[in-house]
């Protein structure tokens, strides 16, 4: 099972509705802090997907660890080449308000080193999310796929590199905007260091683009994330480059 909390899906979305509204509505926010909003957010939106996948805690979403307990099952030893799925269909509510439903599948393939002992591994998933919420409804497709090398035992530091592409449909509430938003990333070379809690990204760089329509207005953006450690990173876009902090 996996389960994206609606805020963390919906923040890459949400920053680019903000930035296409002030330019349109030519407020007095200067495009400076609306760039550095987007910048942060973007950062922010590649972390928390890692939290929800390969960096997870949560003893139902993730890898399961050499002669583990899963579901009050025993998991036998890993071996190499060995294939893992796991498909899950999750529904959140709250109240009349808030409603998301998400149904997707993990796929996981052991890797070895020379001498066969388990050191990594292929993850791809794909998931479709739908809902609503206070402010909108959406309709988000993803699909990850990471090769990981473990450079601690039981994954507790690896090294990822992938792609993952999303396409996100949301309508607010307010004012019934339309946005269509096709994102890809590129990760190459990121550590994910989950020995402390919340994990950090130590190292590594992930390009991104990012198209579509809002409110019938066309926008796109590209750039690169170099991340630094400490939950820090530094965002490049539109020939700016910005300093953020992922928390």
């Amino acid at each position: 099972m996996k389960f994206k909390p609606i805020a963390v899906i919906a923040l890459l979305a949400t920053a680019v509705l903000s930035y296409s509204s002030c330019q349109k509505d030519n407020s007095s926010k200067s495009t400076k802090d609306d760039s550095a909003t987007i910048a942060k957010t973007i950062a922010v939106n590649l972390y928390h997907s890692f939290g929800s996948t390969i960096a997870s805690k949560n003893a139902l979403t993730g890898l399961p660890v050499i002669n583990s307990v899963r579901n009050g099952k025993k998991v036998n030893d890993l071996t190499c080449g060995e294939y893992i799925e796991q498909p899950y269909n999750n529904i959140y509510t709250k109240g009349d308000s808030v409603k998301d439903v998400m149904n997707g599948t993990n796929k996981y393939v052991i890797s070895c080193d020379a001498n066969n002992n388990p050191n990594g591994y292929t993850y791809s998933g794909s998931y479709v999310n739908t809902g609503f919420n206070p402010f909108s409804t959406y309709d988000i497709t993803v699909k990850e796929f990471y090769t990981l090398k473990a450079l601690a035992p039981e994954y507790a530091r690896m090294q990822v590199d992938g792609n993952q592409v999303s396409v996100y449909k949301t309508v607010t509430k307010k004012d019934g905007e339309y946005m269509v938003q096709n994102n890809a990333y590129t990760l190459t070379g990121l550590v994910v260091d989950s020995t402390t809690q919340p994990f950090d990204i130590t190292a590594g760089t992930a390009t991104f683009v990012s198209n579509g329509t809002n409110a019938g207005k066309d926008f796109s953006y590209s750039g690169t994330i170099q991340f630094l450690g400490g939950h820090k990173a530094k965002v490049t876009f539109g020939g700016k480059t910005y300093d953020v902090e992922i928390l």
